[in-house]
């Protein structure tokens, strides 16, 4: 898969089939007394508490003898996996960026980087507004209204899908992602609530999911449950149980 494009629904289905199980057991959604255990949010040390993109999972329960529904809210934490960059190019503009810990400013990247001026405006020549703006929320974010951050957000969420482009391949790297991340991780330290698209929470558990893979590492089965509620409720059109138990 393509680290920089939007998830197709095949690769939801990976999701579904591979985030069922916990020591190989099925993970269980659907047991009120299970889904009442789980602690509002998980234990984490308030010093990375930062490092996490927090959802909010509504859970509904029906309790029989009162013949009504009840509702709670308890809160996934989605821990934040940066990109790593794929070639030369992409470790330059990276290294520059996150040296300072600063986001990757398309604006700023043409003019500290003229030798990439030209592939970058022949390719962003339709979304240059975008990446404009966005430029400007990030400097006047830093210096005077850390609330600028936010739409700085929503706007990396709508470029994301214009992705991926040569220059991102071959110059940028998957700069949305490391973006993303940089103004989600901006945003909990200076304590500014925000909101992120249903896609990309559903990218952020994916790429959570697969870094675990990758470093062989077990998953918790609360972020099994509440992600696989999360995916149920936000796609629900999607979402097929069989598939997911496969």
């Amino acid at each position: 898969m393509s680290q920089l494009k939007t998830l197709s629904r095949s690769e939801m289905s990976q999701i579904k089939r591979s985030k069922t199980k916990v020591d190989g057991k099925k993970v269980v959604t659907d047991d009120v007394k299970k889904l009442k255990s789980l602690e509002v949010e998980p234990e984490i040390h308030e010093h990375d508490r930062f490092n996490y993109h927090r959802e909010p999972i509504q859970i509904e329960y029906y309790i029989p003898k009162e013949s009504r529904f009840a509702y709670e809210t308890k809160y996934l934490f989605i821990k934040l996996v940066d990109p790593q960059p794929k070639n030369d190019n992409q470790k330059l503009i990276m290294n520059h960026f996150s040296a300072d810990d600063q986001p990757i400013d398309i604006i700023k990247v043409m003019d500290t980087f003229p030798q990439f001026l030209m592939p970058i405006l022949d390719h962003y020549n339709q979304t240059m507004h975008l990446h404009e703006s966005c430029s400007q929320k990030y400097q006047m974010g830093l210096k005077e209204n850390p609330e600028l951050i936010r739409p700085a957000l929503y706007l990396n969420e709508v470029l994301r899908k214009y992705e991926p482009t040569l220059p991102a391949l071959e110059i940028l790297g998957d700069f949305t992602t490391y973006n993303i991340n940089w103004c989600i991780r901006y945003l909990n330290r200076h304590q500014i609530k925000f909101t992120t698209e249903d896609l990309t929470t559903e990218y952020l558990i994916f790429r959570h999911k697969q870094d675990c893979y990758k470093k062989k590492k077990v998953i918790e089965e609360r972020f099994e449950i509440l992600s696989e509620i999360f995916l149920e409720q936000a796609f629900p059109e999607d979402f097929d149980d069989e598939d997911f138990f496969t």
